[in-house]
């Protein structure tokens, strides 16, 4: 299973460089693959989660899903909503950590000083983009942050958040603060690996007990 996540994520990677021409339809679909296996993979791995983790996990992949659809149709005015579907994505995260076992002021401080310097870059071009980028900023430092505080940290769980918000922190670049070569490459690896590393986190945690 996860060869075939390294395939499909690699080939929407691929399609990227050499044939980037391809109808946004078609390229959605290949963006949407390799998360369609992380489902197929929580499904199968359902007899080690226990329920809520199970549903919660479903929807944060089923949002993400949709956020990618958005994104890759964008010209312009999809933007937002995939932003929004990727808010509801880490908010169904956050529910899955609950509750938390360890609150660590210094990773949620470190995560939070990382988001001013990345916002104060892009903040002169927001503009009526404002509002939701905050929001969406926050519901993503807290996320991260509590890879790193809840019972069911792991090395997977605590990296997936990390790499999430480096994704999130190029795109964000990249949209409005200046062009990054090969900027669209770099934000879906890394966003392929936080995906991963999140279930796989999971998954792990419940196997192991």
């Amino acid at each position: 299973m996860n060869i075939l996540f390294l395939t499909l994520s690699s080939v929407y990677i691929a399609l990227l460089l050499f044939i980037p021409s391809l109808t946004q339809p078609i390229m959605a679909l290949f963006k949407t693959l390799p998360i369609g296996l992380l489902i197929v993979m929580v499904i199968k791995g359902r007899s080690q989660l226990q329920n809520r983790t199970f549903i919660t996990l479903l929807f944060a992949l089923s949002f993400s899903a949709l956020g990618d659809v958005l994104l890759a149709l964008d010209t312009g005015q999809l933007f937002i909503g995939g932003l929004a579907a990727f808010f509801v994505s880490h908010a169904f995260y956050i529910i899955t950590m609950l509750p938390i076992k360890n609150w660590r002021l210094d990773v949620l401080l470190l995560y939070l000083f990382l988001a001013i310097i990345v916002f104060c870059l892009f903040y002169p071009n927001l503009n009526d983009m404002l509002i939701p980028v905050i929001f969406y900023m926050l519901v993503l430092t807290i996320m991260a942050s509590l890879t790193w505080m809840t019972d069911k940290s792991n090395g997977f769980l605590v990296l997936g958040g990390a790499v999430f918000v480096i994704s999130d922190s190029i795109l964000g670049l990249n949209r409005f603060y200046l062009e990054i070569a090969h900027a669209d490459i770099a934000i879906m690896i890394t966003y392929y690996i936080a995906q991963f590393f999140l279930i796989n986190g999971f998954i792990n945690h419940h196997s192991n007990k």
